[in-house]
Parts: C-alpha cells; sequence; structure tokens
C-alpha cells in the first residue's frame, strides 16, 4: 500500500529532474539567468543582508550626498572614479533608488551566473549526441556542485556585501570565461567563443572599476590553472584569447589612468590622497607603537602618549598637530614596518583565519570535491597549486601592509572550491550523492569525504543564517537608538571609528532617514573635501575644541573614545570636561555631549584653541 502511494510521487521528481537536465543542456545560459536569479531572491529574502564593513556605506553616502557628503560626488576613493561618476548621476535623477546597492548585487548576479554558465557547459556534450545514445548529460549533478559552492561561497559574500569580494568575484568568473573559451576553441564554432570572451572582458574590467586590487589578487591566484592545465588547442585559442586579454589590460589601463589623473589634477583631493598613504600605517595597518623606546620618536613631533592613540584609535582631524610632515617625520624615524612582525603579530595572521567558520566549511568540503570532480593529476596539482598562492598572497599582505580581513582572505581561501567548476566534465557516469546504504561499500576514504561534505554544509548555512539573525537583532537596536536621537537636521554628529555600526544598513536603504542628521565620521573620511564642506556649513574650524563647548554637536563614541578626547581636550585645549550621555541604546550605542566640570574656569561659549606650536 504505501509502495503504491510512493511510486507515483517517485515518478513525479524523477520526471521533474529530467526535465530541469534537458532544460539546463539544451538552454545553458537561460537556465542560468534564472536559477541564480531565483537564489538570490531567496537568500536575500532569508538572510536580509548587510554590509561586511562601514566603507560601503560611506561611498553610498558619497555617492547618494547624505550624512557627511553635502551633495552628490564622484569621489568614491577606492572605487574608479568612472563608477562615482555614473552613481552620481543616479542619485540625482532618481535618489530614492538605492543604486549603490543595486550595482553591486547586478554584479553579483552577473558573475554568478557566468560560474554557473561555466559549470554548465565545459566539456557538456551536445543535446542531440546525449539524447540518441540515451546518455545523461550531467547538468543536474554539474548544477548540485554548483548549488554546494553557492551554498558555501556565496552566501557569505552577499550575506557580508563589501566592494573588495564583490570585484574579486567579478573577476574570478571573467577569468573561468576565458579558460571556457580556451576549451571550445578545440571543437566549436567562433561564434560560441566570441559570447564568453566578450563577457569575460567586461567582468574582468568592471572588477577592475570597483576595485583594482581584486583583479590583481584573481590574475594572481588563477595563474596555476592557466599554467599547468593542459587545455585542449591551445594553439587555436592563443589568438582569441590574446585579443581578449589585449582589450582588457588596455580598457583596464586607460579607466586607471583616467582615475588617477581626476585625482591628481584637483590639489584638494591630491593632498588628500598623499595624507591617506601615510595615515593608513597609523590606524588601518597599526604599524607604530608607543613604548618606552620609542617615546623620543614621538616626542621630537610634540605628541604624547595620548596623541598617538588618538590618531592610531582614528582621530586625526587637527590639521597642524597631525599635519604630513610630522607623520611621515614619526615613520622615517623608526623601522616601524619590520619590527612589529613579531610572532605574536605572525600568529595573528592565521588566528583570524582560522577562527572564521566560513573558511573551515569551505576546507571540510574540498576532499569532497576533489573526490566527484576528478580533474586529473594535473587539475589537482592546478587547484593546490592556487591554494599555495592564496597563502603566499595572505603572507605578502601581512608582511608589507596588516593582518588581511575576512574580506581578502575569504576570497583566496575559497577560490578553490569555486575552480573545481571547471573541472565538472567527468560527472556523466557518476552519482553525486550517493545514497547512505551504499556509502559503507565505498574506500574509508570516500565515506570520509561525504562526512566532511556534509559537516562543511550544515556549518556554513547555519553560521550565514546565526549572522543573519545577530544583524537582524543589532539593526533594531541601531533603529531604535537612531528614533531616540530624533535628528532635525541643526545639530552635527561626530561618529568616531566604529561606534556607529553603519555596516548594518541593507543594501537596499536608499539613506533617505540619514537626510536629517549631518554627519562627521572620525575614520578614513576625514579631511576630505566632502566633510571640510559639512563642517563649514556648521561654522566648526577646530573639531576638538567645538566638542568641548558647543551644544549643536553630538559624538558617538565608545568609553575608550571618550576617554582619550578628555585627555587629549585637558592636554590641548585646557579644558576639563566630562562626558554626559543623552541617547543610548545598549553599552555600545551611546550619544552625548561633553560638558565642562564644575571646576572648570572655562566659561561656557568661549572656544578653546590648540596651541600654536
Amino acid at each position: 500500500m504505501f509502495a503504491l502511494q510512493e511510486l507515483p510521487a517517485s515518478r513525479r521528481w524523477t520526471s521533474a529532474c529530467q526535465a530541469v537536465e534537458r532544460f539546463a543542456t539544451r538552454q545553458p545560459l537561460r537556465f542560468a539567468l534564472l536559477a541564480v536569479l531565483a537564489l538570490l531572491a531567496i537568500a536575500f529574502v532569508v538572510l536580509r543582508p548587510s554590509y561586511d564593513t562601514n566603507d560601503d556605506v560611506f561611498m553610498t553616502m558619497i555617492a547618494a550626498g547624505q550624512g557627511f557628503s553635502p551633495a552628490p560626488d564622484e569621489h568614491l576613493v577606492f572605487t574608479n572614479i568612472l563608477v562615482g561618476q555614473a552613481l552620481k548621476w543616479l542619485y540625482i535623477h532618481a535618489p530614492q533608488i538605492p543604486w549603490y546597492g543595486c550595482y553591486l548585487l547586478a554584479i553579483h548576479y552577473l558573475a554568478q551566473v557566468a560560474l554557473l554558465y561555466c559549470a554548465l557547459t565545459i566539456d557538456l556534450p551536445s543535446p542531440s549526441r546525449a539524447d540518441r545514445r540515451g546518455e545523461s548529460s550531467g547538468a543536474l549533478k554539474r548544477f548540485a556542485l554548483y548549488l554546494l559552492s553557492f551554498a558555501l561561497v556565496e552566501l557569505v559574500l552577499l550575506n557580508n556585501m563589501q566592494f573588495t569580494t564583490t570585484a574579486f568575484l567579478a573577476a574570478e568568473s571573467g577569468i573561468f570565461l576565458l579558460l571556457l573559451a580556451a576549451r571550445r576553441c578545440a571543437s566549436q564554432p567562433r561564434s560560441a567563443v566570441f559570447g564568453p570572451l566578450v563577457a569575460a572582458v567586461l567582468l574582468m574590467v568592471v572588477a577592475a572599476l570597483v576595485r583594482f586590487e581584486s583583479l590583481l589578487m584573481a590574475l594572481l591566484i588563477a595563474a596555476p590553472l592557466v599554467v599547468l592545465v593542459p587545455w585542449p588547442a591551445i594553439r587555436k585559442a592563443l589568438v582569441p584569447l590574446g585579443l581578449a586579454t589585449t582589450t582588457a589590460a588596455l580598457l583596464v589601463g586607460l579607466a586607471v589612468a583616467y582615475d588617477q589623473a581626476a585625482y591628481a589634477a584637483d590639489p584638494q583631493w591630491r593632498d588628500f590622497i598623499s595624507y591617506n598613504r601615510l595615515r593608513v600605517k597609523f590606524n588601518d595597518y597599526g604599524w607604530t607603537s608607543y613604548t618606552p623606546r620609542t617615546a623620543d620618536v614621538f616626542a621630537a613631533v610634540g605628541w604624547s602618549e595620548n596623541d598617538h592613540a588618538m590618531i592610531a584609535h582614528w582621530f586625526f582631524d587637527e590639521p597642524e598637530l597631525y599635519s604630513e610632515a610630522r607623520l611621515r617625520a614619526v615613520l622615517e624615524a623608526h623601522p616601524w614596518k619590520t619590527e612589529r612582525l613579531s610572532a605574536a603579530y605572525l600568529w595573528q595572521n592565521f588566528r583570524s583565519p582560522l577562527r572564521d567558520r566560513s573558511v573551515w566549511a569551505v576546507l571540510a568540503v574540498l576532499p569532497f570535491f576533489f573526490y566527484r570532480v576528478q580533474p586529473g593529476r594535473l587539475g589537482r596539482i592546478a587547484i593546490l597549486g592556487s591554494a599555495v598562492v592564496g597563502l603566499l598572497l595572505i603572507g605578502v599582505l601581512t608582511w608589507n601592509n596588516k593582518v588581511p580581513p575576512a574580506r581578502v582572505y575569504f576570497p583566496l581561501l575559497s577560490f578553490p572550491l569555486s575552480a573545481t567548476l571547471l573541472f565538472a566534465a567527468n560527472w556523466a557516469q557518476a552519482k553525486i550523492l550517493p545514497v547512505w546504504t551504499g556509502v559503507t561499500a565505498r574506500p574509508r576514504w570516500a565515506r570520509a569525504a561525504l562526512v566532511l561534505l556534509v559537516v562543511g554544509v550544515v556549518m556554513g548555512v547555519y553560521h550565514q543564517g546565526r549572522h543573519s539573525l545577530l544583524v537582524r537583532r543589532d539593526r533594531r537596536a541601531l533603529d531604535a537608538f537612531l528614533a531616540e536621537l530624533e535628528p532635525s537636521g541643526r545639530e552635527l554628529y561626530v561618529c568616531w571609528e566604529a561606534a556607529m555600526p553603519f555596516e548594518l544598513i541593507s543594501p537596499l536603504d536608499n539613506l533617505s532617514a540619514w537626510a536629517r542628521m549631518p554627519l562627521v565620521n572620525l575614520v578614513w573620511t576625514q579631511r576630505g573635501p566632502w566633510q571640510e564642506e559639512t563642517k563649514r556649513r556648521f561654522g566648526v574650524s577646530n573639531l576638538a575644541a567645538a566638542l568641548c563647548q558647543r551644544d549643536d554637536l553630538v559624538l558617538i563614541a565608545t568609553p575608550e573614545h571618550r576617554e582619550l578626547f578628555a585627555r587629549f581636550a585637558k592636554e590641548h585645549c585646557q579644558a576639563d570636561v566630562e562626558f554626559v550621555p543623552t541617547a543610548t541604546a545598549g553599552k555600545k550605542l551611546v550619544a552625548g555631549r561633553f560638558r565642562p566640570l564644575a571646576s572648570d574656569a572655562t566659561t561656557v561659549g568661549q572656544q578653546p584653541s590648540l596651541p600654536p606650536r
């Protein structure tokens, strides 16, 4: 009885799978467009993604003319000015649409379509031959492999959206399309090669526009795939691939040159870029440290220990005290770069990825991919070579700059998993997911790979789901905090470092709620023309003095920040001040004003100023 009831359902399931496989085999591009659209829509509705860092929110504010940017502006600093000009035009003509988040989502969509299309079509037999022989094309199994990659890699990048990872994803998919075109040169007409080549060029140019450094990382880590894998008919592929790569390099070179010329032509932006090359080594890279051995270095430029702690914690909005000349003098007076390379610093480089569950999920699934994909000896060597190059890149970045954050090391460490999509050619006769009853008959290493697959998928999906729940909780706290502030546009809000969690904002938020909240952000945006214009609108020439005395400046900062500023005010403004909270949401989100202590002789309304040096 039960068998009779289950039989129709089993047949319907088999029929549905066969229909999906025929669709994916005969119309792979249309299948990829629809499948990725559905997957991204489901992921976005279920997870409600946010940004990985506050950088993207600040770039949105610049393009949209919200927050610290008085009007839409094209200078996004980290992204090519061509993208900034396009976003500026869009925000001017349709400010109600969240263009910045939409443009990142569009790149994710196109890149994922390219990845799935590569997985479906590389070495895919023609539909007529498969139908004539009664064979399975393996398209459904390739799609299942892509689903695993989507769950373990794309969900992480989507749930923690960031322009650096978006650019890497675009570059990665462009490189895969180039390799697909090289494969097609062996047996297919030129018309079948033209499409992937054009798409590859466009994706790599887009990657360079979003973040040029991400394109370079993707090219380096993909080098073993190009060098070691014996793609067929490589001679036939040399001319079209050479033309495509030359075109991409030319377009990227022109875009980079235009970007550099645009910033160099404006003295304000030229000075801003020059200053930030030095500033990052004090706070973003964290090279410098105040110790008894280095105290004389800081004393030579008139800095106290608290002065160094202020710039190390992202306060450098004092043109004289933190001038470019003083920063350069500190950096040149001591071998900071080499001295920081201690055992503790290097251990931190390895500890960060090891504590990331998304990385562990990818590493757990890799053995299964190796077992099922069967790329051949050189294919496996190429994938392992990419993993080695990724580790070397992380080491180089640690040596030259800082410990790489997740937005850098996760794309590098997950690249080998995505690269296996190019080696799905031997799946026509393989069982991708054997039933549990058949697992005991397989070798122990195969069973172990299957167990690790289950563990990795559960770990990765659960981690992203939990992260999404935490983001929703914190987002509600942020909304309540903003409602308590009741910004009217008459107060200037000073947000110190990460005290205001801007990254919780949804990529689909057009930031209209921030229109009545003028900002000064104590991050990399300091001393930029947008923020200086906002300060001029409020008549603020000395931010530290204004925070001590004016009632229309509201500070959002952590207890550590407030303690640093109180000492700074006493040292440089001769003012004993205390912080008075006016709005709170938990322990982290606290807004308030500094007030003179009762014993302070400074009269209210008097503007203390930094003494000349």
